[in-house]
């Protein structure tokens, strides 16, 4: 069996495509989960090269919600406390995963009645809008599609700027262990600037395939290792708070987003699946991921604020001692956050290119290289500009992930089911409630996130 990657295909809208180390799995025609018949039909699809099987989504499903987030969820836990952290990741997993079966289900609405294969992400809100039941909220389906490509470019990029923090204050951490050199993190962005210039330049997905798959089993040696220190000499859970005070919820949850949603991915790996069917239900291939990820974040956001307290810095691993092995641990961490830069920053870089292509012959490169090394060169100059890891990730997750995990989702369900919206219509409240509390995070995650950045300025 082929081994697949989740990679971000650059004329998909800022969504993901699967790539095969040796071929590149066709998308086929969304299944509808109400009709067995026509599902069985199409698994079955002659245009499905390679199909995945359910462990293969399984594991696609759980990589795309476990990243650098995911080394954050202690300081997460900093500002929420140890029964409020527990209770809020659990709420914000499940919100994640009915948003996530929305999404998909939305997407597969749409591919029936208009046969299409496949639907990006930014593709299903912006045709749900052009074909919905009421015809008045066509002519917004153009400013809807605007808007989900600027928050998708905002997360990914803003995601690219992470990475390169995340990746200096690790050289940082190490370098200043051994050389007590004194310099500022802004030096050490700088210096990493150059290999995230090398990976982040290359155009050819295919090319980064070997990099994603270092970079997943690094990371995963990286995570159990860290287990292996927050196991040692833990302190008892009543030395630490079970509530923070409310002001830092924000931050919390912004956090919690941030790690733990992967919406975008989720539509072509259900595409990609041998029986698609089988990536919605109960229990389906979505819940069963979604129960890994809550139950890796519950893990390490309840081990990892225990063991380091008030201490917890933006990624755990940043907590660790200073001997041989934990800096390892933060070599392998760095490295595979190192080793996705190129992945994320083509969903940012396809928003930009599709406004600027029309500017360049379409028989010379050198004008895409051009405008992908700038948008390089500007993650790390925001990197520069705020280099603190806590609130440029909780303030991502406030706007970002907020939007794209919950706002759009709720928008498409209520406009596809126009029809069975009323007073008295579960879907209707429950996606109001949604838009409120994307609206909430936004503001408050915002707020707090640029008050602390402001705070540790001063």
């Amino acid at each position: 069996m082929s081994t697949n990657k989740i990679g971000l295909d650059p004329g998909s809208n800022g969504s993901l495509s699967i790539n095969n180390t040796s071929s590149t799995i066709e998308l086929v025609k969304c299944s509808s989960p109400k009709e067995k018949e026509v599902e069985s039909q199409q698994d079955a699809h002659p245009e499905k090269v390679h199909p995945t099987s359910d462990l293969d989504a399984l594991l696609h499903v759980v990589k795309s919600s476990l990243g650098t987030g995911v080394l954050a969820i202690a300081d997460g836990f900093k500002n929420a406390g140890m029964v409020v952290g527990l209770v809020g990741t659990i709420i914000v997993g499940v919100l994640c995963a009915h948003c996530t079966y929305v999404m998909v289900h939305c997407s597969q609405e749409m591919c029936k009645l208009l046969n299409k294969q496949f639907l990006g992400y930014t593709e299903t809100v912006e045709l749900t809008m052009l074909h919905c039941a009421n015809k008045k909220f066509s002519k917004y389906a153009g400013f809807i599609k605007k808007s989900v490509e600027g928050f998708m470019f905002f997360t990914y990029y803003g995601v690219n700027t992470v990475y390169i923090i995340l990746v200096a204050e690790s050289l940082q951490e190490v370098l200043e262990n051994h050389l007590r050199l004194g310099w500022d993190i802004r030096l050490y962005i700088l210096m990493v600037a150059v290999p995230i210039y090398l990976v982040g330049i290359v155009r050819n997905m295919k090319y980064l395939v070997p990099f994603s798959a270092l970079a997943n089993v690094l990371l995963f040696f990286g995570l159990c290792l860290t287990f292996y220190y927050m196991a040692q000499d833990l302190p008892p859970i009543d030395s630490r708070p079970a509530a923070a005070p409310i002001a830092k919820l924000p931050l919390f949850f912004s956090t919690v987003l941030f790690g733990m949603e992967g919406i975008g991915t989720m539509l072509p790996i259900e595409n990609s699946m041998k029986t698609p069917r089988h990536f919605l239900g109960c229990p389906g291939v979505l819940n069963i991921a979604m129960s890994i990820v809550v139950s890796l974040f519950l893990l390490l956001g309840f081990f990892g604020y225990l063991k380091f307290g008030d201490n917890t810095r933006g990624s755990i691993t940043l907590n660790l001692p200073q001997d041989a092995l934990a800096e390892t641990v933060k070599g392998l961490v760095a490295l595979a956050i190192l080793f996705s830069y190129g992945l994320q920053l083509a969903a940012s870089m396809d928003v930009i290119w599709k406004r600027v292509e029309h500017r360049f012959s379409k028989e010379n490169e050198r004008g895409y290289y051009i405008v992908r090394s700038v948008m390089i060169l500007g993650t790390v100059i925001l990197a520069i500009a705020v280099p603190n890891l806590s609130p440029v990730i909780s303030l991502i997750g406030a706007i970002g992930f907020s939007m794209c995990g919950f706002f759009y989702p709720a928008i498409c369900e209520t406009v596809q089911r126009w029809d069975e919206v009323s007073l008295t219509s579960f879907m209707m409240w429950k996606n109001i409630a949604l838009v409120l509390v994307t609206i909430v995070a936004m503001v408050s995650g915002t707020l707090t996130s640029l008050s602390e950045i402001i705070e540790k300025y001063q």
